[in-house]
């Protein structure tokens, strides 16, 4: 019970230190060539591992299991201000245990997909935000995927820098853990 109590403290820490790194005011530069960045962290059922855009998604999948709670931090960030971070699920397939904070936000996008998003505001930007929460897996022998987008302001005389990436996910009653393709 001690071990469980210390990994939450510091899964908090942690958390709290990257939302002050990395929801600093920042002025949008003049020109922006530098691509944001994204973490997923993801962590239960004996697994912890946190995934950025230098991954390579397309030869790697993420293999949950059934019907259990893992917990997870997301988060963007880019020196110049991000103007949205955005995390697209399949909503019959995931559910999140936990009511989405504010200034995140929900959306339904299809039949199948929902979006967590968060915009920034370019009159007072921000290098980018985390959230954190608890998500449930639901179905058996399901492929999906997870989509991830962190779009910057672009500076003042560009066009936005993106990263989208996207995660294969196959949940089942199998191991938590990832398997190479």
């Amino acid at each position: 019970m001690k071990t469980k109590s210390i990994k939450n403290i510091k899964k908090i820490v942690f958390a709290i230190g990257i939302l002050f790194f990395i929801s600093c005011e920042t002025d949008i530069p003049e020109t922006d060539t530098t691509t944001p960045t994204f973490s997923f962290n993801i962590s239960g059922d004996g697994f912890n591992r946190t995934f950025t855009q230098d991954d390579d998604f397309s030869s790697i999948q993420l293999n949950l299991r059934t019907d259990t709670t893992y917990d997870f931090i997301f988060s963007g960030a880019d020196t110049g201000g991000v103007e949205r971070i955005s995390w697209q699920y399949p909503h019959d397939y995931i559910e999140f245990s936990e009511e989405i904070p504010a200034p995140w936000e929900t959306t339904t996008l299809t039949f199948l997909s929902s979006s967590i998003y968060w915009d920034g505001d370019p009159t007072n930007p921000t290098t980018g935000n985390i959230l954190a929460g608890k998500l449930v897996t639901n179905g058996e022998s399901i492929s999906i995927s997870f989509s991830f987008l962190v779009k910057d302001f672009g500076g003042l005389d560009g066009s936005s820098n993106i990263i989208e990436k996207s995660m294969n996910i196959y949940i089942d009653n199998q191991n938590t853990e990832v398997i190479s393709l």
